[in-house]
């Protein structure tokens, strides 16, 4: 199978740009001055509109293993999985990857990968889950892909 690109949702993107322009509109009114008020208007419509010009790949599944942004670059062969699970957090739908070794995989994960790793930890999400929401597929036909390479594990 040829290799499945899978880019940021621009979901995200929109709704940070329309409150960040509803927030923008606030200010040019005079409403809502304060710098701490400013600062939050301005993030929002910075990461707007970076989460909309970002086309970067996010996640690419392939024969050959599983790419995902927040991991590193680097490809992570199917061995390294037992099979998948849908979860979720905070009602959000996440697809997590179970690892025959889990120690070893994060070891192998870049000096980004290992960080994104540990804020999950501190989040208390899945550890080795993909945010499907954040992506331009929807949870069923992501896992569908995942079916090709790893058999579906029960909800734990």
């Amino acid at each position: 199978m040829a290799e499945v690109q899978i880019r940021a949702s621009r979901g995200l993107g929109v709704l940070a740009l329309a409150v960040g322009l509803l927030g923008a509109v606030l200010v040019a009114i005079g409403f809502l001055r304060t710098p701490v008020f400013l600062l939050a208007v301005a993030a929002l419509l910075f990461s707007g509109l970076g989460l909309l010009l970002d086309r970067r790949v996010k996640l690419a599944i392939s024969d050959e293993g599983i790419r995902y942004a927040r991991w590193g670059p680097a490809i992570v062969p199917w061995h390294e999985f037992s099979g998948f699970r849908r979860t979720s957090w905070r009602q959000q739908p996440h697809l997590e990857l179970v690892p025959r070794r889990p120690t070893e995989l994060v070891e192998s994960f870049s000096a980004y990968g290992k960080l994104n790793h540990l804020s999950y930890r501190l989040a208390r999400m899945p550890p080795f889950s993909i945010a499907v929401t954040q992506l331009a597929i929807h949870d069923g036909e992501l896992a569908a892909l995942l079916a090709r390479y790893l058999p579906e594990e029960p909800a734990a």
